[in-house]
């Protein structure tokens, strides 16, 4: 039975009046996403401003002594590219859409912006071309651009996610909140889901990550880090009565949590991040069953795969998968740049996960 979750869960943000609105059942999300962020790309959109600039996109290999794909623990490099775009602002990319046709994608930015491009994949599956990059601004409640109105900590995307009636919520950290809008083809008029009451506990630059609707239409939802230092990370599932229900997320070996994407069978792939200053960085795939999801938590998924320094990596902090013509998982990461163009890059790795 297809949840009910979230038709009284968002509300207006100036009456706090609940909106109930149609949801389709869950097999047709990826199918509408792709319809909706194909016309995108082709057509535009009337309610906000693109900005367009110069795209250098770069094929990279992960293992420049190994080109081409590489077995790495439970997954298969298969491709990357660099992106590299002129237009102001460009970088910090976070969440992670990738289109079921393969033909596009749509992330979110720490600087309150959407980024859109086109993709290309070969017969089999892989990632062949970037392409049509533009970005442009997330809409505030009152009609705003934030990226040039509101002030920096206010306007830090975080994740994003398509809801199963096709609306697309983003989650933003520093001011904790989530905003739900109408759809991937209009990105406006934008409401604001009730959150647990802890989540005013979260740290400023720790807060939501992930956001990731299971398969049964609840709601998954994972903060960045612990509070306070412990090792035990806030997390919640939306359930079918309309209730959050804190889970936690065990912190494994100093390694936090940036995305997640759950596949059809119901398991959940979390991509994690190890930092250590000036510049040691590790890269993390976990395995959450649908067992755990539904246990007392809290959750602690089986370590998939491992990317180190040895790798050409970045700040992975998007990940989505698409199936594959054959039926295979292709999992999709980007990272983060922080906007620095020096020393980092914004990557995007297209991967295949063993079965």
């Amino acid at each position: 039975m297809i949840s009910q979750t979230l038709l009284s869960a968002v509300r207006l943000s100036d009456t706090g009046s609940f909106t109930r609105l149609c949801i389709l059942k869950m097999p047709c999300i990826r199918g509408l996403v792709a319809l909706v962020l194909g016309t995108l790309l082709l057509t535009g959109c009337s309610t906000y401003t693109r900005e367009t600039g110069l795209e250098e996109v770069t094929s990279v290999n992960i293992d420049p002594r190994n080109p081409g794909e590489v077995k790495i623990g439970g997954m298969v490099f298969v491709a990357g590219f660099n992106l590299e775009y002129g237009a102001r602002f460009f970088g910090g990319l976070s969440g992670l859409l990738i289109a079921e046709d393969g033909n596009s994608m749509v992330a979110i930015t720490d600087h309150g912006d959407w980024v859109d491009a086109s993709l290309s994949h070969d017969a089999q599956g892989r990632l062949t071309g970037v392409s049509n990059i533009s970005i442009h601004s997330l809409i505030g409640l009152e009609g705003e651009n934030i990226d040039t109105i509101l002030e920096p900590n206010e306007r830090d995307a975080e994740a994003v996610t398509v809801m199963p009636d096709g609306r697309v919520m983003v989650a933003f950290e520093r001011r904790h909140r989530v905003w739900v809008y109408d759809s991937l083809s209009t990105r406006d008029n934008p409401l604001e889901l009730d959150l647990p009451e802890n989540i005013v506990r979260l740290p400023g630059n720790g807060g939501i990550e992930t956001l990731e609707f299971l398969p049964d239409g609840r709601l998954l939802m994972i903060a960045e880090e612990p509070v306070g230092g412990g090792t035990i990370i806030d997390a919640w599932i939306l359930e079918d009565d309309l209730k959050w229900r804190w889970i936690g997320y065990l912190m494994n070996d100093g390694f936090n949590v940036v995305d997640a994407t759950a596949l059809p069978d119901g398991r959940v792939m979390v991509l994690e991040r190890w930092f250590a200053a000036p510049a040691s960085l590790r890269i993390r795939v976990r395995e959450l069953t649908p067992e755990m999801l539904d246990g007392g938590g809290p959750l602690d998924g089986t370590p998939i795969t491992l990317l180190k320094q040895n790798l050409v990596i970045d700040n992975f902090e998007g990940i989505d998968h698409r199936i594959g013509p054959n039926g295979e998982i292709y999992l999709y990461m980007v990272s983060d740049d922080n906007f620095d163009d020096l020393f980092q890059a914004t990557y995007l790795y297209q991967f295949l996960l063993l079965p």
